[in-house]
């Protein structure tokens, strides 16, 4: 192995990634050495560049949606071994603490990110906690795995807490890696009605193929009067996956009395609620729903290994490591109809 690594990171917000030669790292006591397979480009990582969001040191090697080989296990490590395929929880946390002994990791208070607190996956190495990766069979490809970890993990854990049940109808507002298997993960979870959101006509179709019973594109049809038409009335569970004030109140106003909204999308703007007309009236609940857990793994990767979950059209392209930034600015100008662009390596 080199002792040396190519790495993408922010070295100054609003400028483009570095392409640069760093030291390979080296496993600690109770982690894992990674060979980056897969790293999917999110939404997140565009903010981070552009410096909306920040991130808690420079440089800083971006990548969260990560996948890869084992190569090296520090000492201690059980469960894993050299060889294993698999893909990584994105949160570091302390393991200790009552919130991760019960299953609540994204709310441990000393949890790490990678790729925004600590270096991620646009690398062709990094280390990692062992507790943090899931193996995976070989059927699945290293770059529909590395999506697992957020893009689908994520709404999967928004739809356990909006507790989706059998019948239900379920919109879901917003239709690109999240949304596309929001609504996959919705049916599979017994929603008797599925409907899909977006100002995006080939994203609405697009979620036709993969489940969605129904399609609303805010841009022709009074979005919400569409809604309670096709549910009678509202729809059941609610999911806002944009984050937006508009589609915030989009999502309570479509939901039904005695549903359940459940909020995804970053939204740093206030949003006006008057609880007695959209909370206690109609007794609707208003959830958050933060990143996902590790228990959420092991069921996300059972679906995808089953083919219950139809990851086809999940990886849009795939690009080197060296056009990382071609793939920040296609996403940027939403070029082409965007799912997921994964950077893969060889």
């Amino acid at each position: 192995m080199m002792n040396t690594m190519r790495a993408a990171q922010i070295t100054e917000p609003g400028k483009p990634l570095q392409l640069v030669e760093v030291p390979v790292p080296k496993p600690k006591r109770g982690e894992i050495l990674l060979k980056v397979k897969a790293a999917g480009i999110c939404s997140s990582d565009l903010h981070y560049q552009d410096g909306k969001s920040k991130v808690t040191k420079l440089p800083i090697t971006l990548g969260h949606e990560v996948a890869g080989e084992v190569v090296e296990c520090g000492e201690g490590v059980k469960g894993i071994k050299t060889g294993d395929r698999v893909c990584l929880f994105y949160l570091v946390t302390c393991g200790e603490c009552m919130h991760c002994c019960t299953g609540n990791d994204n709310y441990c208070e000393e949890a790490q990110m990678l790729g925004k607190n600590i270096d991620g996956g646009f690398a062709e190495y990094l280390t990692i906690p062992a507790r943090n990766a899931f193996p995976f069979p070989d059927s699945i490809p290293f770059s529909q795995a590395a999506l697992l970890t957020d893009a689908v993990a994520t709404p999967f854990h928004a739809l356990t807490r909006a507790r989706v049940k059998t019948g239900d109808s379920v919109l879901i507002i917003g239709i690109g890696g999240l949304g596309l298997h929001a609504v996959q993960i919705a049916r599979i979870m017994g929603a008797g009605q599925v409907i899909a959101m977006d100002l995006d006509q080939e994203k609405l179709d697009l979620a036709l193929k993969v489940g969605a019973t129904a399609v609303v594109n805010p841009g022709h049809d009074n979005a919400i009067d569409r809604v309670v038409s096709l549910t009678g009335g509202g729809a059941d569970v609610v999911a806002e996956l944009i984050g937006l004030p508009v589609t915030i109140r989009q999502a309570i106003d479509s939901t039904a009395v005695g549903g359940r909204t459940v909020i995804v999308g970053i939204c740093p703007e206030e949003v006006g609620i008057s609880p007695y007309h959209d909370l206690l009236l109609a007794e609707r609940t208003l959830l958050g729903s933060a990143d996902q857990s590790r228990v959420d793994f092991p069921v996300i990767i059972e679906l995808a290994a089953q083919n219950r979950l139809d990851m086809s059209h999940s990886v849009t392209r795939e690009l080197p490591l060296e056009e990382v930034n071609r793939g920040l600015e296609m996403l940027r100008k939403k070029e082409e109809n965007l799912v997921r662009l994964v950077i893969t390596f060889p």
